[in-house]
């Protein structure tokens, strides 16, 4: 049972393995597709994150202005005898003071962070080019490839077709080399015949006619 069950395990494995490799390029177009929009999405995020940012720089300007505000009017409130306006004023920059140090220690340490994560988006986009560029090279390897194998097929049936068609023509041209050896011997056999018997009459007197020499002479003399 041990075995049986490794076996359908292997078996299980090797199917998958044949049915990924099959269809590799669209499964990696798919992942592409997937990481594209978690970068997307992480985009979004540090877009976010760059102007919360942006707003706590402002919120810790305000802060300072105002600060600088109140040391101003503290220092004249002094200068002018009035000791309660400048504890009031002075109480007030401190807690100012407090706040702008734990806002500007957590804006440090979101910076930080923020800096973090505009790295990581732009390795992740860095290496989604280089995956696009990976997967518009793999598509045209495998469509080179199943040209070829395409190729190969059709080259083996025409190879097979040209085959049977130059068997078919030597056929033909071997039936009538043969048929012209006939043809040759039949008229060589009947221009043989047709000697012969010429022969035979012109032995016997009844050949073609000859012109007589002395008939010419009488028809030459009779126009002189």
């Amino acid at each position: 049972m041990r075995t049986l069950s490794i076996l359908m395990r292997g078996v299980i494995v090797d199917n998958a393995q044949a049915i990924h490799d099959a269809n590799a390029v669209t499964i990696l177009r798919q992942q592409i597709r997937d990481a594209a929009g978690a970068i997307a999405a992480a985009r979004r995020e540090l877009a976010v994150a760059l102007a919360y940012h942006a707003a706590e720089a402002r919120a810790l300007a305000a802060i300072g202005a105002r600060i600088d505000t109140l040391s101003d009017g503290a220092r004249r409130a002094l200068a002018d005898g009035r000791e309660d306006l400048g504890t009031e004023a002075a109480a007030l920059i401190a807690a100012l003071e407090d706040e702008r140090a734990d806002r500007r220690d957590a804006a440090d340490r979101f910076a930080a962070e923020t800096g973090r994560l505009k790295r990581l988006v732009a390795q992740g986009a860095e290496r989604l080019r280089d995956l696009d560029r990976g997967l518009q090279t793999a598509r045209t390897a495998e469509a080179l490839r199943r040209a070829g194998l395409e190729g190969r097929r059709v080259t083996t049936l025409s190879a097979g077709a040209l085959g049977e068609a130059e068997r078919t023509l030597a056929r033909l041209r071997t039936r009538q080399a043969a048929e012209a050896d006939v043809a040759e011997a039949l008229a060589d056999l009947e221009a043989a015949a047709t000697a012969g018997i010429e022969a035979d009459l012109d032995a016997a007197g009844y050949g073609r006619r000859r012109t007589d020499p002395g008939a010419v002479l009488d028809r030459l003399r009779a126009r002189a």
